[in-house]
């Protein structure tokens, strides 16, 4: 049983609307320790300009909102009264965890220090990033099980309570959920450089993962008759504010609610970075097409110029299949038998150049006149193009 002796902690007043906005309590030392990572952010955005890289200014703001809010987060009301009820230490938790690090690893920090720190650190970061540790530590399922189980893990075991008897202890562990919160951002946003980079379906199918994990602890919370820290909430025997059941169902439904909401902008980031990563391989596929075509690499043939060529059955047998879905643009062609074929009816991408289109025997010229992914020895085994020997 924990005695009143034992929470000695001041009681702070009674919590109103007022005091939601009124209510502080800095730490100096988190304070410089927030400002020193702010100029160090910005100073690297200084000299990554200067080196004619391009950083855009959102990133500065948006790391700069990741800082106020840690700083709100453990030095507002929610801090003045984390020691003394439940929802205001579970919205802490949860906003170390989730909300902060998002904000921050949509900045991009690792890169900045690459890009725009000392070599020895752009060095030293490539390094490590290319460790087996580092591929390791940073593989989907490890990564998601350390996130997943924090949360369980610091409200199911002494760890709570011994935030609550410390300050030290609370902002250890501040500091820890919001590490552990950028790890988790860095690693499925994929925006820094990673040691390993994954499927993005798999961040979507994570993210989901994680909503349950956040509905499941906040029911648990909520519904369940186990009273976390019960003891120490009992012994302070608060003349004001909720039970400490009904502060522990304020706290879950908190818990929850913040935990779900964080997903959506989240998911959001995680959907555009799709997009502008098929968007970018998209457009180098097509230049690398258009380098190949200006080389005499590839010819784009038709209809037209194929037929009467050596392996001109081939080609023009192409060009009924392509016709077919273009309402008879084209025609077939068997044996000795020719119908005309529209001459803007493109055929196919050949890997070769000009002069060799036509060259050859049949067998050889229809090899040609087959579209290039038919060729491709990655894409043709793939999809039954080319058998395998």
């Amino acid at each position: 049983m924990v005695t009143r002796a034992l929470t000695a902690v001041p009681l702070p007043a009674p919590l109103t609307g007022a005091r939601l906005g009124s209510a502080w309590r800095v730490n100096p030392t988190v304070g410089v320790i927030l400002l020193v990572l702010a100029v160090l952010y910005v100073s690297g955005t200084l000299v990554a300009r200067r080196r004619g890289e391009r950083w855009p200014v959102y990133r500065t703001i948006v790391f700069l909102i990741g800082l106020a809010v840690f700083a709100w987060t453990t030095m507002s009301f929610l801090g003045v009264y984390q020691q003394v009820m439940f929802w205001p230490r579970a919205v802490q938790i949860i906003m170390l965890l989730m909300v902060a690090p998002l904000f921050l690893a949509l900045a991009m920090p690792v890169r900045l220090m690459i890009e725009g720190g000392p070599r020895w650190l752009a060095a030293a970061v490539r390094w490590a990033l290319a460790t087996r540790v580092a591929a390791l530590v940073t593989f989907p399922a490890v990564v998601s099980i350390m996130f997943l189980v924090t949360p369980f893990t610091v409200y199911f075991s002494p760890i709570y309570e011994d935030t609550l008897r410390s300050r030290g202890a609370a902002w250890v562990l501040s500091f820890v959920l919001s590490g552990l919160g950028f790890f988790y951002y860095w690693t499925r946003l994929r925006l820094d450089p990673v040691p390993k980079e994954y499927p993005h379906l798999v961040s979507v199918w994570i993210t989901f993962a994680e909503a349950i994990a956040d509905g499941a602890l906040g029911l648990t919370l909520m519904f369940g008759h186990h009273l976390i820290a019960g003891d120490w909430y009992t012994a302070l025997n608060k003349p004001w504010g909720p039970t400490p059941k009904q502060d522990q169902v304020w706290g879950g439904g908190a818990l929850w609610l913040i935990g779900d909401l964080a997903g959506v902008p989240f998911l959001g980031a995680l959907w555009r970075r799709m997009f502008d990563e098929d968007r970018d391989k998209a457009a180098q596929v097509d230049a690398e097409l258009d380098a190949m075509e200006a080389a005499g690499e590839i010819v784009y043939g038709t209809a037209s110029t194929a037929v009467g060529a050596p392996g001109a059955a081939d080609v023009v047998g192409s060009a009924a299949a392509i016709g077919s879905a273009a309402a008879g643009s084209a025609a077939a062609v068997e044996g000795d038998e020719t119908v005309a074929v529209d001459a803007s009816t493109p055929v196919s991408i050949s890997h070769t150049s000009a002069a060799t289109v036509g060259a050859g025997g049949s067998g050889e010229a229809a090899k040609r006149t087959r579209p290039w992914w038919e060729t491709d020895p990655v894409l043709g085994r793939r999809y039954g193009f080319i058998e395998e020997e």
